[in-house]
């Protein structure tokens, strides 16, 4: 029963997403507001493998690898 209920989930997140397909091809311009489990099913996620503090702290591993940052 619980396949059957996952089945018509995603039916259902599926057939809002070509909804907002069409919506969005329609008028390109026009913001179309999208649930965000739709928007998940229509691959839209949060990157997470890197994160802004990892970011910052390349600097210090640059200089400590020696790194110049394309500097001459």
């Amino acid at each position: 029963m619980q396949h059957r209920e996952e089945k018509q989930e995603r039916d259902r997140l599926l057939a809002a997403a070509r909804m907002v397909d069409r919506q969005a091809s329609a008028d390109p311009a026009m913001g179309v507001p999208v649930d965000p489990d739709v928007a998940d099913c229509m691959g839209a996620f949060v990157e997470d493998a890197v994160a802004l503090e990892d970011l910052d702290d390349s600097d210090e591993v640059m200089s400590e690898e020696g790194g110049d940052h394309g500097e001459s």
